[in-house]
């Protein structure tokens, strides 16, 4: 009782702290902005686990739910309930959401399985009842390509639809891009390759439709109530900065007979102690958001506790283009010399896999095998000259030597930035000790802000700092696309100029082969895409332009007391829609 009576005390703090709600406007890099203040509304108590309601903590406040926009997986999990797409992703594999049907054809060129139709089903409406139609389709993919509206996540719709990337590099016009409403219901695009995922990528939320009426109100539209006309299973009916946001049923859902929950509130709980007292004492639902020192006594104890592997990886991203990092020695120097072992066993204690490639293995290759080499027991190997399982000192060493540094000496100080979060800390701490400890070399810790860090790291404004990817769709392109020189790179290895990044102006031709084997595995299948994929990433490996820390697992409490549902989505999104309460 003193436990649940001490969050009691904090939620109620932390609720009346906040009472504004923001029609705020965001950057182009929306995930990274903040919120002005906006009009009053009541402060609301925290609600029972009664009458439908699911109190949720995201771990985190999104700094967008912009379709086009966001980048973060907080904004991700926002955008699947209030919006959905042509295709959605469920534990069943790929389903029909709002597409009745489908075909793939040639194009006129003969090029097959280049041209898809969807039909929309009848009975779309948006959340204030307005029909769904094709031409919202048309205009939110045509938004994600725009060059003023520099979408992050561009190349996910450049890279594949014809026209949309002349469209970005301000070559070509809007009207030149292939997708197009033939119809109110009928939406029609071509592609560039035959692309075997494109059913799967279109589920993702930068394919998902928004209203030009609204989205075109100013930055910020999507966080104000009235704007953020939405199509999913729930519509957004507050948002208080710094606390919480709440998404109701949505009437007008074409599927809502299947939509049991009346209401969701979404908490920014940032502790993760916090956040485990919300669920000890019965006032929050779901969480993944928990103390990694009380993991194995969840995992021990509680039944509503499951870890499972992601299609995800933690890893230190290098900006290739400072020095000495510039020196793939001293990049393959920091990578060997990490015990990884000790950081999933000892620091982290959350079920991660510690990784010495950057595809995780639970991606598949077209034989439904593992992508990862695995030995007898299903465990990742060494590869890629990293042993997962030990810090290979010895070697470390000698490429420090190489790169003119021996034992450390005449290395400069440097810092290495991670977000400000506990388990962040505590990872980077392990690693500045080692790093001091086997390489001999002072490494300065920096902790900043998520929205500072993301910024920065951009930028280009970093030498080491803490990063990871996870899947935005069910493939192994989801992750080597991302190093692509029109990609989001973030390690600034690029072999030509790109607009997306107009500030990445020093050029790394080793980039030039990786984008090669990845356009080309585009247009390949079964075991032939397989092979080049591999090999790309064999690039990407050589280069070191990463250091891979661990696969990342999803952890959570899921209160099944109160709670019904599946889990989490194959690529680790939190889907409401199947899920209800338990009176």
């Amino acid at each position: 009782m003193k436990e649940k009576r001490r969050f009691l005390a904090m939620l109620t703090a932390l609720m009346l702290m906040f009472s504004i709600v923001s029609c705020a406007p965001t950057t182009d890099q929306g995930a990274n902005s903040e919120a002005p203040e906006a009009e009053q509304t009541e402060t609301e108590q925290t609600p029972s686990s009664s009458g439908g309601t699911l109190v949720w903590n995201i771990g985190s406040e999104p700094k967008t739910w912009d379709p086009q926009i966001n980048t973060s997986g907080a904004g991700g999990h926002v955008i699947i309930n209030l919006y959905e797409g042509l295709m959605r992703d469920t534990q069943d594999g790929i389903m029909k959401a709002q597409a009745q049907d489908y075909k793939i054809e040639a194009n006129s060129e003969g090029v097959e399985n280049t041209l898809y139709t969807f039909t929309l089903r009848d009975d779309l409406k948006w959340s204030d009842g307005k029909p769904v139609t094709a031409h919202d389709y048309e205009y939110a993919w045509k938004r994600a390509a725009d060059p003023n509206l520099a979408s992050p996540y561009a190349f996910l719709v450049t890279d594949y639809i014809k026209g949309a990337k002349e469209y970005f590099d301000g070559v070509g016009k809007a009207e030149d891009m292939k997708v197009k409403a033939l119809d109110d219901k009928t939406l029609q695009v071509e592609l560039i390759n035959p692309t075997a995922y494109f059913l799967n990528l279109i589920s993702f939320f930068t394919y998902m439709p928004v209203r030009e009426d609204m989205a075109t109100t100013g930055e910020g539209w999507e966080k104000d109530p009235a704007k953020c006309i939405t199509n999913g299973a729930f519509k957004l009916s507050e948002y208080k900065i710094g606390s919480h946001l709440t998404m109701v049923k949505n009437e007008e859902y074409w599927d809502k007979d299947n939509v049991s929950l009346s209401e969701i509130k979404a908490l920014f709980i940032t502790d993760a102690t916090t956040s485990l007292q919300g669920y000890q004492a019965g006032e929050i639902h779901i969480t993944s958001l928990l103390p990694r020192e009380e993991v194995p006594k969840l995992l021990a104890e509680d039944p509503n506790f499951s870890s499972e592997k992601g299609l995800g990886l933690t890893y230190y991203a290098i900006n290739v283009d400072k020095e000495p990092f510039n020196d793939v020695n001293v990049r393959k120097a920091l990578a060997l010399a990490i015990d990884r072992k000790t950081l999933v066993e000892q620091v982290r204690r959350s079920g991660e896999i510690p990784a010495a490639a950057f595809v995780a293995p639970k991606f598949k290759t077209s034989d439904g095998k593992s992508f990862r080499p695995l030995d007898e027991n299903e465990m990742v190997v060494p590869e890629f000259e990293i042993d997962p399982w030990a810090a290979q000192v010895d070697k470390a060493k000698e490429y420090l030597a190489k790169a003119g540094f021996p034992d450390g000496k005449g290395f400069p100080e440097f810092d290495l930035v991670y977000y400000i979060r506990t388990d962040e800390q505590k990872v980077a701490e392990a690693i500045q000790q080692m790093w001091e400890k086997n390489l001999g070399i002072k490494v300065n810790l920096v902790s900043v802000e998520a929205s500072v860090f993301n910024a920065e790291q951009s930028a280009g404004k970093y030498s080491v700092s803490q990063s990871g990817w996870s899947a935005d769709y069910n493939d192994p392109m989801t992750m080597l696309a991302l190093f692509t020189s029109n990609g989001l790179n973030s390690c600034h290895w690029r072999w030509k100029e790109y607009a997306g990044s107009p500030h990445d102006k020093i050029l790394n031709e080793s980039n030039k082969a990786y984008d090669e084997l990845v356009a080309k595995a585009i247009v390949s299948t079964g075991t032939e895409r397989d092979d080049i994929m591999k090999e790309a990433e064999k690039v990407l490996m050589d280069e070191m332009i990463i250091i891979p820390l661990y696969y990342e697992s999803y952890t959570q409490v899921l209160d099944r007391t109160k709670v019904d549902g599946p889990g989490r989505t194959p690529i680790g999104q939190w889907d409401f829609k199947p899920y209800k309460m338990i009176n």
